[in-house]
């Protein structure tokens, strides 16, 4: 009886965290982007972190600046996790906006 209840619990509790899960989109500002290999380099940072996606890159108004829109899954990865991919890089970044999806 005890191992019945032991897997429904368990059970129970993998589809709860799933059904949380959440496509997220958030706005992460980057700086230090000196040349075009610079953008190459945090992109393919980015795209490295699971279930990462960029979906729009934009210049920022003061030179060396950029402004990446991603999406990603929150049970799989977290905006630390993202910017932390680029930050062991050698790019300054930081969280601009979270907007839900």
């Amino acid at each position: 009886m005890k191992h019945i209840l032991l897997s429904s619990a368990l059970a129970i509790a993998a589809f709860t965290s799933t059904a949380f899960a959440e496509e997220r989109t958030v706005e992460i500002a980057v700086s230090e982007l000196t040349c075009p290999s610079c953008s190459f380099i945090v992109a393919s940072s980015m795209r490295g972190v699971p279930s990462v996606s960029i979906e729009e890159f934009v210049e920022g108004p003061e030179a060396g600046h950029g402004v990446y829109s991603v999406t990603f899954d929150d049970a799989e990865t977290s905006v630390e996790g993202i910017i932390e991919a680029v930050v062991a890089n050698g790019y300054p970044a930081r969280l601009l906006n979270d907007t839900a999806s």
